[in-house]
């Protein structure tokens, strides 16, 4: 019987958990896929939109199947309860822990393909990411939207806002161009009449056929006019820099392997200061813990609850869960980037807070009885 338990368990759980993954993935890649819209307040070309696609999917699989094994785990189990299936175990000798324990292969399971994708797979999809805004930059350039538009794009230290009267023949008419840095703005460009190149291998904008350009600079701190402003009647090349990303692969700890990540860690311990790495690493290793440890924790919250709606269980199982598992998570990064403990130490507290809480729930199984 028991075996034939585990079985059925594990079964009802697997199947659950690849249709939620599924769905789970999906939801987020449309959520990522309208942020990077938002982002560049304009739509890129569908093509470069569903390339986003592949990459968004992968990066978000150390998130979507922790939480999808906890929503089957919490579902199944709820279900158990609420159909009376786990009093009748009870009733025939089987200890309150013992059907519980056929999660255990799942959730290695879990742990094993969480720690793969953060792992290998995140860092390869963040560089195509990387790859892709570029490409939706240049997009906008070559085919930017018609009428009077003010846009602004996001840039790794400098941002640039776009604004023109109109687009006619690949000239932008009533151009202006600002460019801000964290401090604040720095310089102001309009012209009656220009052409934008975006170049990636320099990650900067050209500007060509200036027609009337009157180029301000300021101070960041100030917001004070520099100097004196510099206009023409015509300027045929004019370059923006603008470090949205070049061409060069990102050097973020996030686009980082095991082993370079590694040796990253070691050199920022070295070195004192912001430990990226560190803050990196704890968030892989706290994902993979946490692929073992939620569908334990939902389904015993989810078990407690005797209840006709299942979906009442599910909430019951995976709110409390996620809900305090991730942002401890969260928590704890931060507290290996700042070095007040190690990567190890910073990933495995949330792991014994979920131990913690289901060595708690187990406790209230064992002595309700299910009843």
């Amino acid at each position: 019987m028991i075996l034939r338990l585990d079985r059925v368990v594990l079964r009802d759980t697997a199947l659950t958990s690849l249709v939620a993954v599924l769905g789970i993935t999906f939801l987020f890649t449309a959520l990522g896929l309208y942020q990077i819209v938002n982002r560049f307040e304009v739509t890129p070309r569908f093509g470069t939109l569903v390339s986003f696609a592949p990459s968004l999917w992968v990066s978000l699989l150390p998130f979507s199947l922790p939480v999808s094994v906890l929503f089957s785990a919490s579902l199944v189990f709820g279900r158990m309860r609420a159909e009376r299936e786990l009093l009748l175990l009870a009733s025939s000798g089987v200890a309150p822990w013992r059907p519980f324990l056929a999660l255990l292969p799942l959730g290695l399971l879990t742990a094993a393909l969480v720690a793969f994708a953060v792992s290998e797979l995140g860092p390869q999809a963040y560089s195509e990411r990387h790859s892709l805004q570029r490409r939706a930059l240049a997009d906008f350039i070559d085919h930017p939207p018609q009428g009077p538009r003010e846009l602004r794009f996001p840039g790794s230290g400098t941002s640039i806002d776009i604004s023109y009267a109109s687009f006619e023949g690949g000239h932008f008419d009533g151009l202006g161009v600002m460019v801000y840095s964290d401090e604040g703005l720095l310089a102001s460009l309009t012209a009656r009449r220009a052409r934008i190149v975006y170049q990636r291998v320099s990650g900067s904008l050209l500007l060509t056929g200036c027609v009337e350009p009157r180029l301000i600079q300021f101070d960041p701190q100030t917001g004070a006019p520099v100097g004196m402003p510099l206009a023409a009647e015509r300027i045929n090349e004019l370059r923006v820099p603008f470090d949205f990303g070049a061409d060069e692969e990102p050097d973020a700890p996030k686009a980082m392997r095991t082993i370079p990540l590694m040796h990253q860690m070691s050199a920022e311990i070295s070195a004192g200061g912001r430990r990226s790495a560190s803050s990196e690493a704890a968030r892989r290793i706290g994902l993979a813990l946490g692929g073992l440890l939620l569908p334990l924790l939902g389904a015993l919250l989810a078990a407690l609850v005797s209840h006709p709606n299942r979906l009442f269980s599910v909430g019951v199982g995976v709110i409390p869960a996620a809900l305090g598992y991730f942002p401890a998570m969260i928590a704890c990064q931060g507290l290996a980037e700042r070095g007040v403990t190690s990567a190890a130490v910073a990933a495995s507290i949330p792991g014994l807070l979920a131990l913690l809480g289901c060595a708690a729930v187990l406790r209230l199984h064992w002595r309700s009885g299910w009843a």
